[in-house]
């Protein structure tokens, strides 16, 4: 795959490469599992976690970007996706703080990055407190570039997901979690200069992670 003025990345064959896309599917699978499975693992389990002032929260796993314009395919990329988030807590069902998304992929020797930052809300909906829904807003930013060329978008985004915190001790849980992030309105550049515009970035991924209450 090589990068091209027409505004996206170019697929050489069929467009696909099985070997990067292998790793970043099963990661995905096994995320949507564990996020199926936590609440009957958890279920045995009484005791609320803790949850007061200062969290962090890491997290790692697979994520499908798609890159979309008037003269794009806009076919799903499998890759490597992970973040770090960390804030303070409201109240025992709101924490509020800031997010980073990192998605990366090598592919034909072209090496591409879709990236966030922004704000995020994290609502415990449940009883016991460990199912939660996320929202969020921010910056989000493509890249991708071959032999000195490069194509870049920097737009406005927003993000929703779920997760589940499975306590292993009262101040850590395991969370397994998914999301999705969406950026419509992006210009889309090749080498600094307009090349589409009104393209959309969207970003879905699902993982594993740990969290600091």
């Amino acid at each position: 795959m090589a990068v091209s003025a027409s505004g996206c990345p170019r697929h050489g064959r069929d467009g696909r490469s099985p070997d990067a896309g292998k790793g970043a599917a099963l990661a995905l699978w096994i995320a949507l599992g564990a996020l199926a499975l936590a609440p009957a693992q958890a279920a045995a389990q009484s005791a609320a976690p803790v949850r007061d002032g200062q969290w962090l929260g890491v997290g790692l796993g697979g994520g499908l970007d798609q890159v979309a314009c008037g003269v794009c395919a806009g076919e799903p990329k499998p890759g490597i996706v992970g973040h770090v988030r960390f804030g303070g807590t409201l109240s025992r069902k709101l924490l509020l703080g800031g997010e980073f998304d990192l998605w990366t992929r090598r592919d034909e020797g072209t090496r591409q990055f879709l990236a966030s930052l922004g704000a995020v809300a994290l609502f415990y909906a449940d009883r016991d407190g460990r199912f939660h829904l996320k929202a969020g807003a921010g910056a989000v930013g493509f890249r991708a570039a071959e032999d000195g060329d490069e194509l870049t978008a920097l737009t406005f985004g927003i993000t929703g997901g779920l997760g589940y915190d499975y306590p292993i001790t009262e101040t850590l849980s395991l969370t397994p979690f998914a999301s999705l992030t969406l950026a419509p309105f992006a210009d889309l550049k090749f080498n600094g200069d307009l090349a589409v515009g009104d393209a959309t970035l969207g970003l879905l991924q699902a993982g594993l992670g740990l969290t600091w209450h």
